[in-house]
């Protein structure tokens, strides 16, 4: 317990280290807020709203936070004590995934605080439960791109186009056929269609099983050569820079 707290430590520090970067977040979501507020014109769309200004910031952070899980080992010189210590690397990067979804909380809860001000019928269990799943949805993503990431010699290249891809299609900010269908191939397709009025009954296991599949495949898929990419950054020193 007292290790995950200092994660979550550690991951505040990291995102503060970088003020400008919390100074734009906290004005996004502050506008998307008050966007919100002026045109939901009732609880179940503000309720929508909300999900999608939460998603909208916090998939920036999440893959900020993937990005430099690994990569700020080598830039402070601690990837060996890391990859020497007690705490096996898959499980360290899933509690920092976590500590990252808890860090990510006031960006995350504001929209509906201010859905909740605007339409206080908002307030109830099926917000909890959204909520809920918004932490979980983050923090399995950011456990992804963590993986996913380290696979790159530059991540910081990459992170453009995982977030399009986590907005194009994972949110469908841009329409197209059967959009909302191919949303629901990833988690926040289910977290967005509860928000919009899908019974728990249907959501909720989808949503877990759609988190549960992407977080085993990318798993399996990359877990033989998550320690091999490492140690070749170690010795080619790419990562350092």
């Amino acid at each position: 317990m007292r290790f995950t707290l200092l994660l979550i430590r550690v991951q505040w520090i990291d995102r503060r280290a970088t003020s400008s970067f919390i100074i734009g977040i906290t004005l996004q979501t502050a506008l998307l807020t008050l966007a919100l507020a002026h045109r939901a014109t009732g609880a179940g769309p503000a309720l929508v709203l909300a999900c999608r200004a939460a998603l909208l910031t916090c998939v920036t952070i999440v893959l900020l936070s993937a990005m430099s899980s690994v990569q700020n080992e080598f830039r402070y010189g601690t990837m060996e004590n890391v990859l020497l210590g007690r705490v096996p690397l898959a499980r360290l990067l899933g509690l920092r995934a976590a500590s990252c979804a808890v860090v990510m909380s006031p960006a995350l809860c504001l929209p509906f605080a201010g859905a909740a001000v605007a339409f206080p019928s908002v307030l109830g269990p099926r917000t909890l439960l959204l909520i809920a799943m918004l932490y979980l949805c983050l923090a399995a993503i950011c456990y992804q791109c963590t993986l996913l990431l380290c696979q790159f010699a530059r991540p910081s290249a990459a992170v453009p186009w995982f977030r399009l891809a986590l907005l194009l299609v994972g949110m469908s900010v841009v329409p197209f056929p059967r959009a909302r269908q191919v949303a629901e191939l990833l988690p926040t397709g289910w977290v967005i269609a509860y928000a919009a009025g899908t019974r728990a009954v249907v959501a909720l296991p989808m949503f877990l099983a759609t988190v549960s599949l992407w977080t085993c495949a990318v798993w399996l898929a990359f877990r033989k050569r998550l320690r091999p990419s490492i140690e070749r950054s170690l010795v080619d020193g790419r990562a350092a820079l």
